[in-house]
């Protein structure tokens, strides 16, 4: 089939494009500049010029592809955007495949562990932030109700490669360059589930194949405390670890990254995918591969803190 990929050059939509790519199928990618479409073009992959909220770039790659893979970043305006697609793709029987992610899953709990884990069809509360996100979904998954093939979500966890830790990763060293300390909030037992890029473009490839129209598709690995984290990052980088509230944790990390990323617990499974595709990961020792990352990192940027510790 032809696949049409937005976002198709970012973490998780470059390695969902390769993965698509290579089972043999055509893959048009949207590339916002010169540099996007040369690495698309590395890659073997068609290129279409404009970026996520360029309609008129998106129809052209909508026409010329059965499927659509939106993995671009999510703000208001690119909700804006897939609902656009939705209505765009009306009786098309076209499909489409929204990337959407865990943190609708995310239970607020400072820091403190919860049992609470999340399959693909369980029943749960969104925070108030990520709401719409969720109504977005339910949205997408009734689309062939407008006459698509297939409306589909995948919802990836916090998402890592080798050579790229995880955002969570990235903020504390980041806490620690700032307050010479590496950070978490209360307790740090709170944690995100986990999925190295590879493995993810690898479900993106099944969904793609044999993913059931209104599906939800999860990806996990595997899991580690924000604690563990912060104590690796501090051992990497020479400071100690540090309790922190989650006052301190906003004026760090901002609002959103402190009440919806380090804040919370979003653990979640992967059973419909593993049973429907006969699905598992590659790559699981999250934790181990961080740590080589995080010292190349310090290699190429030294540890140097800046000392500002919140208020």
């Amino acid at each position: 089939m032809t696949v049409f990929v937005i976002g198709g050059t970012g973490l998780i939509g470059s390695h969902a494009t390769r993965a698509i790519s290579a089972a043999g199928h055509e893959v048009i990618a949207l590339a916002r500049s010169p540099d996007a479409e040369s690495k698309l073009a590395d890659w073997g992959i068609r290129s279409i010029r404009g970026g996520a909220h360029d309609r008129d770039v998106i129809a052209h790659g909508i026409a010329a592809a059965d499927t659509v893979v939106f993995t671009a970043a999510i703000g208001e305006a690119e909700t804006a955007v897939v609902d656009w697609m939705i209505e765009h793709m009306a009786n098309s029987g076209k499909s489409l495949i929204f990337c959407s992610g865990t943190g609708v899953l995310g239970e607020r709990t400072l820091g403190s562990w919860s049992e609470n884990t999340f399959a693909e069809g369980d029943e749960f509360v969104p925070s108030r932030t990520l709401a719409g996100r969720v109504q977005l979904e339910k949205r997408v998954r009734a689309a062939s109700a407008q006459g698509l093939n297939r409306g589909i979500v995948i919802r990836p966890p916090a998402v890592w490669t080798h050579a790229e830790p995880h955002a969570l990763i990235k903020g504390v060293l980041d806490s620690a360059r700032k307050t010479g300390s590496a950070c978490y909030i209360g307790d740090g037992l709170n944690m995100y589930t986990h999925i190295h890029a590879e493995d993810l473009g690898e479900v993106f490839r099944h969904v793609v194949e044999r993913g059931q129209d209104g599906a939800v598709y999860h990806a996990v690995a595997g899991e580690v405390p924000n604690r563990w984290i912060a104590e690796t990052v501090a051992r990497i980088a020479g400071v100690p670890p540090r309790s922190i509230t989650i006052d301190e944790g906003i004026e760090l990390w901002g609002k959103f990254a402190a009440l919806v990323v380090f804040g919370v617990s979003s653990r979640s499974r992967s059973p419909r995918t593993r049973q429907e595709f006969g699905w598992s990961p590659k790559h699981t020792d999250m934790l181990s591969a961080a740590e080589i990352s995080l010292q190349r990192m310090l290699e190429e940027q030294p540890f140097a803190p800046i000392l500002q510790t919140p208020a």
